[in-house]
């Protein structure tokens, strides 16, 4: 099932056009507890392959079907793909926490957080 990353530390919710802006940045700050993240954009490259193969198995499905099939309409097709998968990319994309070394007070603040 698609879902919408959320922040790695906290679990904080991030909405569809929260994502959609970030999507192409290499890291990102939490605006509820502004921790700092990275964020992973393997799922694009995966996204990608996905509209490739779907395009081209709807191409050869349907010219087997018409043969005499324009070129506009397979490319009208090409595009509504292309831009199915444009509006998918943020349930692509995860949120990785950094790699930099937490200090005492942030996880004993996180301590509390799970307690709760």
């Amino acid at each position: 099932m698609l879902k919408l990353p959320v922040c790695p530390h906290y679990s904080t919710i991030y909405r569809y056009s929260e994502v959609k802006k970030t999507a192409f940045k290499k890291k990102q700050i939490c605006y509820h507890y502004k921790k700092e993240f990275n964020i992973s954009k393997k799922g694009i490259i995966v996204l990608a392959l996905l509209v490739i193969c779907a395009a081209a198995a709807l191409n050869l499905a349907q010219l087997y079907i018409t043969p005499s099939l324009s070129l506009l309409f397979l490319l009208a097709t090409n595009i509504i793909l292309v831009a199915v998968g444009v509006l998918l990319i943020p349930f692509f994309i995860t949120y990785k926490g950094s790699n930099k070394k937490e200090n005492k007070s942030d996880k004993a603040e996180k301590n509390v957080k799970k307690q709760k």
